[in-house]
Parts: structure tokens; sequence; C-alpha cells
């Protein structure tokens, strides 16, 4: 398979690139770094030429410095161009990246309603990145009930990198309160290798019509204490769903990724307790 990979020099692109090619994929990449314009609609449909599939990454992340109006211009013109890219060439699949924060209950934006968050959490995006992020699940399915275009969108937490988990463990023990302070993200991460895989599988799942899909890893990220021992002590006030799952695995994520499993056939390698 022949894939344009936007933002394919980024910290998760570089990993797609190179799992794409490791499975055999012919990779066209597309990158600001190298010139390229998300933003031109003539750059992306020329790179997508002779394509059968775009993982898309290229986009304005969650920076407060950055101009509201720009991060919506690249977002979603950016998104735009994809997807009328796909349909003029008949590109039958496209794996976007959303983010966890298109349902507003990160970064500090809201308490969840419940837990385990899964995919029927109610959105509620307020800042700019976030509602940039839920605009674009959108519109990607408004576009596949027209087009019958693939449309993939994944939710990824925090990504850490390989070097990442003993630079957490350090800060943790330079400052025990960086666990839960400014804000807690459910212990939510996920390894970039894994996401990386979960784009290319992406690529070759069943048609799923229109999905978005959360990642995480399996376990939470932690210092010590349980799964329900941090809801306890940080959100007692959320309504718990889990079941005798989080008896037997007491360190199980808080964020249910079972329906990206099911759909993509993804099953994550990395956890935080393998990483002491």
């Amino acid at each position: 398979m022949r894939v344009l990979v936007t933002g394919s020099q980024g910290r998760i692109g570089r990993y797609v690139q190179a799992q794409l090619e490791e499975a055999g994929h012919s990779v066209v990449g597309f990158d600001v770094t190298a010139g390229d314009d998300i933003r031109n609609p003539a750059a992306v449909r020329a790179a997508a030429q002779g394509c059968d599939g775009i993982i898309h990454m290229a986009a304005m992340l969650a920076d407060p410095k950055d101009d509201p109006n720009d991060v919506m211009h690249v977002n979603l013109q950016g998104l735009w161009h994809i997807l009328t890219t796909a349909e003029a060439l008949d590109i039958r699949r496209i794996v976007t990246f959303s983010s966890v924060n298109a349902m507003g209950i990160f970064i500090g934006e809201s308490v969840p309603d419940f837990f385990p968050i899964d995919e029927s959490h109610p959105c509620r995006p307020g800042r700019p990145y976030a509602l940039s992020k839920y605009l674009g699940e959108e519109m990607c399915r408004l576009f596949t009930r027209r087009t019958a275009i693939a449309t993939v969108c994944l939710r990824p937490p925090w990504v850490i990198h390989p070097d990442g988990y003993a630079t957490v463990r350090q800060r943790w023990a330079a400052n025990p309160e960086m666990e839960w302070t400014p804000i807690w993200e459910y212990g939510a991460f996920c390894d970039v290798r894994d996401i990386a895989a979960a784009s290319v599988l992406g690529l070759t799942c069943p048609d799923p019509g229109h999905v978005r899909l959360l990642l995480c890893a399996d376990d939470v990220m932690t210092s010590g204490p349980t799964s329900r021992e941090l809801v306890a002590q940080i959100h007692p006030e959320v309504e718990w769903r889990g079941g005798v799952e989080y008896e037997r695995d007491p360190f199980r994520a808080l964020v249910d990724t079972s329906h990206a499993k099911a759909v993509l056939g993804w099953q994550p390698r990395y956890r935080w307790d393998m990483s002491s």
C-alpha cells in the first residue's frame, strides 16, 4: 500500500512511518519541516497522487500561546483538504488523529461523568484545540456518511516515548504532587510505538465506516495507588461503572479501549508497570 503520512517528521509521525515501512508499505511524507503546508490544497493533492490510504497527523497542538484562529485554520482546514483530496482521488481509507481532548474532560476542562471512560461519554470541548478535534471528528462522520470513504479517528491521551518513563519517575520523586497537580489526566498514557501500531492497523482493518477510537495503555500511570484508590482520592464524587476486571487487575486503565481492540485488532504492548 502507498500511504500519504502528514506530520511524518513529528514525535509520532516518525514512528508511524517506520512501522509502515517495516510492514512493507510505501510512505509519502508530508511535513512542515520539509516546507509542506497542510493549508495548501494543491500541495496535499499532489502529494496524495497514487496513494491508497492516508494517515493524517499534521496539526497545531494544545499550546495556550498559539492563536486560536491559527489552531482552527490548520486543524480544520487541513483536515478538510485531506478529505476532499481522498474523494477526488478515490482514496478509500483515512486514519486521522483526533485526541482525548475532543471529549472536553482532559487537560482540566471538566470532570468526567463516570469511570471508566469510554466512547459513550458525552463530548463537551470548549478550548480551541479540543473544539477543533471534536469538530474534525464530526466533519469525518458526515464525510463518511456522504462518500462511504472510511474515516478512523484515533483519540490518544498523553503520548510517552521510550525515554519518557524514567523522566516521569524522576520528576515524581523530586515532587510527588506533580502526579495530580495542577491537573490529573486519570493516569492515561499510551506508548508512541503502540499508537503507531494502531495507525497502521487503521489502514488495513475491515472497513469500519466512521469510528472514533480511544487509545490508552492497559494500565494507569501511578506512583503506587491502584486505579480505584486514585479515583477515590481525587474524584470520589464520580460514578463508578467498573466491574470485577478491576479486582483482577487493580491497576487497570481508567480509559476503556475495548472498542479500538475490537475494530482494529489492536493490543497495546507497553505498560507502566513494565517500565520500572
